[in-house]
């Protein structure tokens, strides 16, 4: 027997952030991740050229991106998202 709908509460997707806050860090999260990802990363970090005290530019530039993603995601653990 198949149990009616009114005896199971009803839960909200858990793959959608539910406050403002866990919207900006799920947009943040994506907009950093896209930028170490092609085509973005071939348009705005490949180069070799200027270096920053002493490592290539990509390097420079991944470092920085990837820096910036463990510091949305400490962010998020702080809020407690």
């Amino acid at each position: 027997m198949i149990p009616d709908k009114k005896e199971y509460p009803s839960f909200q997707s858990h793959f959608w952030p539910r406050t403002r806050n866990g919207r900006l860090g799920l947009f943040a999260l994506v907009g950093l991740f896209a930028l170490v990802e092609p085509p973005l990363l071939y348009l705005l970090g490949h180069r070799i050229e200027p270096w920053i005290l002493g490592v290539p530019f990509m390097y420079a530039y991944l470092s920085a991106v990837y820096v910036a993603l463990i510091g949305v995601l400490i962010w998020i653990q702080r809020q407690g998202v």
